[in-house]
């Protein structure tokens, strides 16, 4: 099955569980694997690869880092070692990921070897983010997002949100399958499904989007998680697999960024 009958089959846009979640396993799956998060943005800073383990359903869903692990990104024959700033997380400072540029990484963890390649894309303009006092409600906020796709199909978006600088576990994934080159408006989602009144999002409160200009097997690893309903409660249905080869989890992403701020009326 290709891509776009894939796409097809799912919907072009669609409302998903942060990738922040750590893998969870069903419980007829005995498997343990490493899963590995990379990601290089067109930022100074933002190079950072996470590596942990799949866990049992059961298992609280929490972040256990690997330590000890070999981590580099090679881009133009130029190879760069991680540095291991906290168990399982590993950064280089200084990268700065370049459009149109493919970077290469490479994990080796004791004996076994973890390899992906990804390409930057283009930049596309961010054009707003905003919020009406008609979508604010402090247990249910629809902020509004805006942008310009540009022509030919093959172009796929990531949207993360923080409230007041911390990142939100939904977000949202857009394709431009059915709407190449048009103008695209969608709804950033914050619901507080809990009876703690502190997680409600308050006037004055700070709202940030992240835009990523993301690839396609990005995309649809990030789309296969909509097994988790959405909702910020639930496990994906199967374990998702994404570009990483050699048999580890995840996904390993060459991305732009692009933010836009909008404080609760």
């Amino acid at each position: 099955m290709n891509i776009r009958h894939f796409l097809f089959l799912l919907f072009a846009l669609v409302t998903l569980e942060s990738c922040e979640d750590k893998l969870q396993f069903s419980p007829q799956d005995p498997v343990f694997k490493y899963v590995i998060e990379g990601i290089v943005q067109n930022e100074t800073g933002s190079c950072k690869v996470t590596i942990s383990q799949s866990k049992n359903f059961e298992d609280p869903n929490t972040f256990v880092g690997v330590s000890k692990a070999v981590v580099q990104i090679e881009n133009k024959g130029v190879a760069r070692v991680l540095s291991e700033t906290s168990p399982g997380i590993y950064q280089d400072l200084d990268l700065k990921g370049v459009p149109g540029q493919t970077y290469k990484l490479k994990v080796k963890i004791g004996e076994q070897e973890f390899n992906a390649v990804s390409t930057m894309p283009k930049v596309v303009r961010f054009i707003s983010f905003s919020l009406n006092a008609a979508d604010y409600d402090p247990v249910r906020t629809e902020a509004k997002i805006a942008f310009k796709d540009p022509p030919g199909l093959g172009n796929y978006y990531w949207f993360q949100e923080l409230i007041n600088n911390k990142l939100q576990r939904r977000f949202k994934v857009v394709s431009d399958e059915f709407v190449d080159g048009q103008n695209i408006s969608e709804y950033l989602v914050y619901e507080n499904k809990t009876k703690d009144v502190t997680r409600n999002v308050m006037k004055g409160d700070k709202l940030i989007a992240e835009m990523h200009c993301i690839e396609a097997p990005v995309y649809i690893y990030l789309f296969s998680l909509s097994g988790a309903d959405g909702s910020g409660e639930g496990l994906p249905a199967s374990n998702p697999q994404g570009n990483i080869s050699g048999g580890a989890l995840g996904f390993f992403s060459a991305q732009t960024i692009e933010r836009k701020t909008v404080v609760v009326p």
